[in-house]
């Protein structure tokens, strides 16, 4: 599309200019979007979303001029809008159980056992942590304790807190297990 529409011609013949600017930067947005490495189907979910925002911000008078190109200013929104989806689809699902329940307290004696240097390593930093993070971290690895569980034994407000301490205690071992 070499002119693209004003905004009273939009909102005007509003038909015929959108779909016009719908099918003309279409295919462009969908090249755009495989750099992002994205499935087409969902590259066209997000153009459309992205597009219906433009469009919605221009019927409710969001929008007053273009500082840029509408093709710009539909990318723009298309561009925030991958970053959303590639977030969500890139979370991390907190467990909520045990790894594996079979496994007591018993059979992970750190005390009893040889252990490599690795392991030996591992066990001399989390005695590096603080009582309560080794703590919580016994009760949810080695007993197999839901975080419920957890918050009910040592008395949390919710479960959400909970999982946030379990949660920097680990990346506090890991921390610690790095260096």
């Amino acid at each position: 599309m070499n002119k693209e529409p004003s905004i009273q011609t939009l909102l005007q013949d509003s038909d015929k200019a959108f779909e016009k600017l719908y099918t003309s930067y279409k295919s462009d947005f969908l090249a755009f979007g495989k750099t992002f490495s994205l499935k087409e189907e969902d590259l066209i979910d997000i153009y459309q979303e992205a597009f219906l925002s433009f469009y919605e911000n221009l019927l409710s008078g969001k929008i007053t001029h273009f500082t840029s190109s509408i093709k710009t200013y539909i990318f723009s929104i298309g561009k925030f809008k991958i970053y959303e989806h590639l977030r969500n689809i890139s979370k991390l699902k907190i467990i909520d159980e045990p790894i594996n329940s079979e496994i007591t307290l018993q059979d992970l004696n750190l005390d009893t056992e040889v252990l490599s240097e690795r392991e030996q390593f591992v066990k001399s930093n989390f005695k590096k942590l603080g009582k309560q993070c080794q703590l919580i971290l016994e009760l949810f690895y080695l007993k197999g304790k839901t975080l419920k569980d957890i918050k009910i034994i040592e008395n949390y407000d919710n479960t959400d807190v909970v999982k946030s301490q379990k949660s920097r205690c680990l990346r506090k071992l890991k921390q610690l297990v790095k260096k």
